[in-house]
């Protein structure tokens, strides 16, 4: 197009806006190297840190992101995958690429049966690290490379069935959410105690060690929707 004095006028190509990060991981060093170096990254920006989830949950509702990166040993009882199931249901979306240092098979498929949309190992190149964050931010699900293995030669292992009451069926979802023993039984309107009974014998039927092992078991299982 010109304008009257026959000069072209430039074509302007429409700016993607960054992609909005929040980092969640106990270890200060870990935040703030992780802060640092993506504020360098083109097309992502830093929009805050926490320490555990419930920092990390109080900023979401006031700050928006797109990808929250979790790291999935987090301390308060909460743990990476406990976290997500929390932030999927107040912030559906939000995406959450959960970190892990381990190569324990238990713990990779427990982070793995989480509703993440993603999982990597922390001690992932950088450059790929950066990829990962810009496909889970488009939807895409990501795997680490070293963490794939673990988790193909787990699918096609039998289930075995569950065996969970109705009740138990509803105390497991609400673990999946992060209540305590006191909000579900104020949920149920049940007892403290009853409700400590009922998480014992999920624990002891899914062959779980904790709360999270559980969760973790129930999603794998599709027991939990």
């Amino acid at each position: 197009m010109e304008d009257g004095l026959g000069v072209e006028e430039p074509v302007l190509t429409p700016v993607s806006p960054p992609v909005r990060v929040a980092i969640v991981d106990d270890h200060p060093v870990v935040r703030e190297a992780f802060g640092n170096l993506f504020e360098l990254v083109e097309g992502l920006s830093v929009v805050f840190t926490a320490g555990d989830a419930e920092e990390a949950l109080a900023q979401l509702a006031t700050t928006p992101v797109d990808v929250a990166i979790v790291d999935f040993a987090l301390p308060g009882g909460v743990d990476g995958g406990m976290l997500t199931a929390r932030i999927k249901e107040q912030h559906p979306g939000v995406r959450v690429l959960i970190f892990t240092a381990s190569l324990d098979p238990q713990q990779v498929r427990r982070a793995a049966g989480s509703a993440a949309d993603g999982i990597l190992l922390k001690s992932i190149p950088i450059d790929n690290l950066v990829a990962a964050i810009r496909d889970v931010a488009e939807g895409r699900r990501v795997v680490g490379r070293d963490l794939s293995g673990l988790l193909t030669a787990d699918a096609g292992e039998d289930l075995p069935p569950s065996q969970l009451s109705e009740r138990e069926l509803e105390v497991l979802s609400r673990l999946a959410k992060g209540m305590t023993n006191k909000d579900i039984a104020r949920d149920l309107f049940i007892s403290q105690a009853t409700v400590k009974s009922h998480v014992e014998n999920i624990l002891r039927k899914l062959r779980a060690q904790d709360r999270a092992g559980a969760v973790a078991e129930g999603f794998r299982r599709k027991l939990i929707v």
